[in-house]
């Protein structure tokens, strides 16, 4: 059975949780309140551990039975992660994606949770907490926008009409170097590149029009499941250069992932800027 969910309740726990947890602590983290993880670039907050820790009871509650998949919580022990393969309700959390850019002050982070059925992606919301916006999506559902004043609007990826218009966020840090290369050579074939090392923030950008793709080497599930499905519902496309739709229970490498804000234009992007 899918399992369903009022999509405001969710909402209204990831704001809450933003409220308490995580913009007490922006550009007010005390030395002792960040800590490395894998590298000096891979850095987490006491605000992403609190935020994380306020959402998972209270999400799990919603749905009896379901798991929850942290972030933080799996880097710690990956065997959490496969909550995502079995079948069943699974909850994924972002606490605070684009924690190196919240760490020094910088505003563009962002909260994000998927609920994920049978190991894709059917519900999806991402935060901003400094512009007070969510946007939300259901699978079929399509994606809307809940602005700071509590209005809505429904969410359609614009279509720019060439290659040439196209800006985006090639995220090449991580993976195969030669693809990494190709894209830095053939960048000047796009209008241009805006990457925010943020992925919660550029699928935002591309779901409202301010870009128009974006690339990961790496799909950690926290980091996409909530923004493909954001993307695909607005319109748009969220799947690999394979051609394989993207799934929260992928590993986390394998052929990149590349989301953009419509078919032809994730087609021009592949044969102009991504193929050898």
């Amino acid at each position: 059975m899918t399992a369903r969910i009022d999509m405001d309740v969710v909402r209204l726990l990831i704001e809450e949780a933003a409220h308490t947890a995580i913009m007490p602590r922006f550009r007010q983290l005390k030395t002792g309140d960040i800590d490395q993880k894998a590298g000096p670039h891979d850095v987490v907050t006491i605000a992403d551990k609190d935020s994380e820790a306020f959402l998972t009871p209270r999400l799990q509650d919603l749905i009896p039975g379901s798991t929850v998949v942290g972030e933080e919580a799996a880097s710690a022990e990956e065997s959490i992660m496969d909550a995502l393969r079995r079948p069943g309700a699974a909850w994924l959390i972002d606490p605070v994606d684009g924690t190196a850019n919240f760490a020094v002050g910088n505003a563009l982070f962002a909260v994000m949770v998927a609920l994920v059925q049978d190991g894709d992606a059917v519900a999806s919301w991402i935060h901003d907490p400094v512009r007070g916006i969510t946007a939300m999506a259901e699978k079929g559902g399509g994606a809307w926008m809940r602005e700071a004043d509590g209005s809505q609007r429904r969410l359609a990826t614009p279509k720019p009409p060439s290659l040439a218009h196209l800006s985006g966020a090639p995220n090449i840090r991580y993976g195969d170097r030669d693809f990494a290369a190709r894209i830095g050579h053939r960048a000047d074939k796009t209008a241009g590149v805006l990457i925010l090392r943020c992925a919660g923030q550029e699928y935002l950008a591309i779901a409202d029009g301010h870009i128009h793709y974006a690339v990961y080497n790496r799909a950690l599930p926290w980091d996409h499941a909530a923004g493909c499905l954001l993307i695909t519902e607005a319109g748009g496309v969220a799947k690999r250069l394979d051609g394989s739709l993207y799934r929260a229970a992928d590993k986390p490498w394998g052929s990149p992932l590349v989301a953009a804000c419509g078919e032809d234009q994730w087609n021009w992007l592949k044969a102009g800027i991504f193929d050898p």
